[in-house]
């Protein structure tokens, strides 16, 4: 027998109990090869949905899963299953909505110009929310995106913005000014402008462990106070613990109640513009008060604000818009779209 006989009957023979092997593992004993088969024929090859024919993988739903969570400062591990499923199913509709949207544009055949210059403006926007210049390519790799990725989602991004305009633009007519009077009728109770103060403090902290009792301290600046010994913004700057408004000779700006503490709140608003206070005892420590100025709550009038209700009512009319578009989008080809419900049960954010 030759050599090159033997050796291929070796190679014959070690193919023959791989095979033998595989067989046995995947049918007769169910191991792990034969669950992973089984899991990629029920998960329909790792597809999601389709639009028009094109796939939405499994990967591509967890890793905008991924995203979405990450957005809203949020663990997969925090959500109920009822929650877990609607976080697939909304991310999902998300993704196919970008999809078909995507597909209507490209048989549009817009001109990929137009949107290079708004996309470098929105990667110089994004740049400037990091202080810190390091900080930037750090949270695009938490995100598994590079700058190249980036500067094509925006690219693209842009592109399905310019579209959508010009399909719902003959939606958008001039907002009528009896719209905008009858929204401001209605619920200007809600454009309330606040009661707003502005006043000077001289603050004791209560957190200094070396003054523990800081009350007498407080009385005597009180009384050089009321003696007219120095004025109040000379005494500020010599004990005020508040280093934002001692320099200022502890002015506090203007503010209103949702700005502070509710017991300095009380304190000012019990004070008479000009008046100032006794000593006042908070949370955070001692305090002296003087009201400068205040303003009483009142409601806008309609010139003042009937630019911000223009462009709210607008912006509602964009958003039913895109919805009734895209609802069309939907209606025109009811087969364009299907759906795979058992990749999208297992899908799980990607890591």
């Amino acid at each position: 027998m030759s050599r090159s006989f033997q050796g291929f009957s070796w190679r014959l023979a070690i193919i023959i109990i791989a095979v033998c092997y595989l067989l046995a593992e995947s049918y007769a004993f169910q191991g792990p090869l034969h669950k992973l088969l089984k899991r990629r024929r029920e998960q329909g090859g790792g597809v999601a949905a389709e639009v028009y024919g094109l796939s939405i993988s499994r990967q591509e739903l967890e890793e905008a899963m991924r995203e979405y969570l990450w957005k809203r400062n949020d663990t997969w591990a925090s959500l109920p299953p009822e929650a877990r499923k609607q976080t697939r199913w909304l991310v999902l509709e998300n993704l196919v909505d970008a999809r078909l949207l995507r597909a209507c544009r490209d048989k549009s055949g817009l001109d990929t110009e137009i949107s290079k210059a708004a996309a470098k403006r929105e990667e110089e926007w994004m740049h400037r929310q990091f202080a810190d210049a390091a900080e930037f390519p750090s949270r695009l790799a938490a995100q598994q995106l590079t700058s190249q990725s980036l500067h094509a989602r925006i690219n693209d991004a842009q592109l399905d913005e310019a579209w959508i305009a010009e399909q719902i633009r003959p939606r958008l007519k001039k907002m009528p000014q009896q719209d905008v009077r009858a929204w401001y009728d209605q619920f200007k109770e809600t454009l309330r402008i606040p009661e707003a103060h502005h006043a000077a403090h001289i603050f004791l902290t209560r957190h200094d462990k070396t003054k523990p009792d800081r009350e007498a301290e407080i009385r005597e600046i009180h009384r050089q106070l009321l003696a007219k010994e120095k004025t109040f913004a000379q005494l500020a700057k010599e004990h005020s613990d508040d280093a934002r408004s001692k320099a200022l000779g502890g002015d506090l700006g203007w503010f209103t109640q949702e700005r502070m503490p509710a017991d300095f709140i009380a304190a000012v608003q019990n004070l008479k513009v000009g008046q100032f206070s006794e000593p006042v005892q908070t949370q955070l420590g001692w305090h002296l008060i003087i009201v400068l100025e205040r303003h009483a709550s009142r409601l806008p009038t309609f010139d003042e604000v009937k630019g911000e209700i223009t462009a709210l009512l607008t912006s509602k009319r964009r958003v039913e818009a895109v919805m009734s578009l895209l609802s069309e989008l939907r209606n025109r080809s009811p087969q364009s779209v299907s759906y795979h419900a058992q990749v999208i049960d297992h899908a799980e954010p990607a890591p």
